[in-house]
């Protein structure tokens, strides 16, 4: 990973270490690191950081316009990941949201 990566500036938790700061400390920002790292090596890489499809299901369940200049990608893989946790997409929504505005 480079040092000079300029997705870094949008990552909170994940800045290039090659290893997990938080592990063992704080399960959730570990768990944050972690997605963190893999969307920033993969935008690093002019990979797509995400799948369309994840993308339209965050926007299906009218969550584009939530977030605070963090890239769109990046939150719906938090909220890809996030929902997996709930019973369907909707029923992730607003704990998402509490979730998000908690660690972002």
């Amino acid at each position: 990973m480079s040092a000079k990566n300029p997705f870094l500036k949008y990552c909170r938790y994940f800045k290039g270490e090659s290893e997990n700061p938080y592990e063992s400390k704080d399960r959730n920002k570990a768990m944050l690191w972690f997605y963190e790292m893999g969307w920033a090596k993969n935008a690093e890489r002019d990979m797509s950081p995400v799948s369309s499809d994840v993308i339209n299901e965050y926007k299906r369940c009218g969550l584009e316009q939530f977030g605070d200049g963090v890239p769109l990608s990046l939150r719906a893989l938090l909220f890809n990941r996030f929902a997996k946790t709930e019973q369907s997409l909707m029923d992730a929504v607003e704990p998402f949201k509490n979730f998000y505005k908690k660690y972002y």
